[in-house]
C-alpha cells in the first residue's frame, strides 16, 4: 500500500525527511509546506536536491490540510510558537490525517505530558481518527527505545545513562539553534532555553521515565542540571564572534532518581570547537552517541553516523528517518497518542539499496 503524506519542514532535518519520503517505495508526496518566503512555489524535489517531482511548495497550511492525504511528517519549528505548533498540529490531526513528528518532545512519553495539553490534542485525534506518533534522535531513537533493547542483554542493572557528544562548529546550525536556544557567546552567566530545567524536564524527562516505566522501575524524582564553558580566547562563529569568557560550550543532564542515586540519566555534551572542556565525557572520535548499561555484564556502546563531509548531518537524517520510517506503522495505528513501545519496530523496510 501507498501512503499518501504532506511534509510540514525544510530545515537542517526537514530537509533530510523530505528526501526520505520521495525516496521512499511506500510514501508518496503530495504536498509541501515551507516557512519561508523564498521557498513558495519551488518543487519539492529542487528543495531536498532531487529531480523536480511536480509537487510544489506552499506557505498555507490551510490549503495542505485541505489535500487528500493520509498523513503529515510534521518538522516545523516549535521554538517562539509553541502554542501556533499546538493548534496546527490539533488542526491536522482533527482533518483525519495521521501524524509523525519530531517537533513535540514531550509526547515522546505521552504519559509525561502536560494533562490539558494531552487531553487537547488527543481530544483531537480522537475527532478525526487519527494517529500521532513523536519521535526523534534525542529525545528519540539513542535515549528511549535503544537503551531498553540492551538492557535485554543484562543479568543486573546498576544504571543506564545515554550521552550525546557533538561539536557545533561554525555553520552546521541555524542561527537561532547556535545563539537564541543554546546561547553560545551569551555572558557566562546566562541560562539558555536549552538548559532551563522546565524545558529539560518537558523534553527529556520523558525519556527518562519510559526507560524506568520499560523495566519496571519507579522513580523517586526526576533530577536536572547544568554547566557552562567559557571561551579561553575569541574566535569567529557563523558571521558572529564569541569573545573570551562567554559560553562556547555546555553540558546538562536529566537524571531520574531512585534511593538517591541517578539510576537512568541522559547526558549532552555540546562544544563549538573540538577540545573544549576536556573534563567533560567526549567520544572516541568524532560526534557520538554513547549508551551505557552498568551493571552485569558492563554494556557500553559508542554509535557514530557522518553524512558525507558533514559530521552533524548523519544526526539530522537520523532525526528524520525515525519519523518518515514511521509513517505507515502509525497510519495502521488505533486512533490517539502513540509512543515507539505500542508500535511493532520501526525499520528500513524499503531502504534496501538495490
Amino acid at each position: 500500500m501507498t501512503y499518501r503524506v504532506i511534509h510540514y519542514g525544510t530545515g537542517f532535518s526537514g530537509v533530510h525527511a523530505l528526501r526520505g519520503i520521495i525516496t521512499h517505495p511506500e510514501l508518496e508526496l503530495v504536498g509541501l509546506v515551507v516557512h519561508s518566503h523564498d521557498k513558495v512555489g519551488r518543487d519539492a524535489g529542487d528543495l531536498c536536491g532531487l529531480d523536480p517531482i511536480g509537487v510544489a511548495a506552499t506557505g498555507d497550511l490551510d490549503e495542505a490540510i485541505a489535500l487528500d492525504a493520509d498523513a503529515f511528517c510534521y518538522m516545523a519549528t516549535t521554538h517562539g510558537r509553541l502554542k501556533v505548533a499546538l493548534a496546527e498540529l490539533c488542526a491536522i490531526l482533527e482533518s483525519g490525517k495521521n501524524v509523525a513528528t519530531t517537533s513535540f518532545g514531550a509526547l515522546i512519553h505521552p504519559p509525561s505530558a502536560r494533562p490539558d495539553v494531552l487531553e487537547r490534542i488527543r481530544g483531537s485525534a480522537v475527532a478525526g481518527g487519527a494517529t500521532v506518533l513523536s519521535t526523534g534522535i534525542d529525545p528519540g531513537f539513542f535515549s528511549d527505545y535503544l537503551p531498553v533493547i540492551m538492557s535485554g542483554c543484562s543479568q543486573r542493572i546498576d544504571s543506564i545513562r545515554i550521552y550525546e557528544l557533538a561539536v557545533y562548529e561554525s555553520g552546521h546550525q541555524s542561527d537561532e539553534v547556535a545563539f537564541d536556544i543554546f546561547g553560545f557567546g551569551q555572558p557566562i552567566g546566562t541560562v539558555p532555553p536549552i538548559v532551563d530545567p522546565g524545558g529539560l524536564r518537558s523534553n527529556w524527562g520523558g525519556v527518562v521515565t519510559s526507560i524506568a516505566e520499560q523495566l519496571g522501575v519507579t522513580l523517586e524524582g526526576i533530577e536536572t542540571s547544568h554547566e557552562m564553558w567559557a571561551a579561553e580566547e575569541g574566535f569567529d562563529y557563523q558571521g558572529r564572534r564569541i569573545e573570551p569568557g562567554t559560553i562556547a560550550a555546555m553540558r546538562f543532564e536529566i537524571a531520574g532518581m531512585v534511593g538517591g542515586r541517578a539510576k537512568v540519566a541522559v547526558e549532552h555534551v555540546t562544544r563549538t570547537r573540538p577540545g573544549q572542556a576536556p573534563a567533560w565525557a567526549s567520544p572516541l572520535q568524532g560526534d557520538a552517541y554513547r549508551v551505557v548499561v552498568d551493571g552485569s555484564p558492563r554494556i557500553d556502546c559508542e554509535f557514530q553516523f557522518r553524512e558525507g563531509d558533514d559530521h552533524l548531518a548523519g544526526g539530522f537524517n537520523i532525526t528524520a528517518m525515525r519519523a518518515v520510517n514511521a509513517i505507515p506503522l502509525v497510519c495502521q495505528a488505533d486512533p490517539g497518542i502513540v509512543s515507539v513501545f505500542d508500535l511493532p519496530p520501526v525499520t528500513g523496510r524499503g531502504r534496501v539499496s538495490s
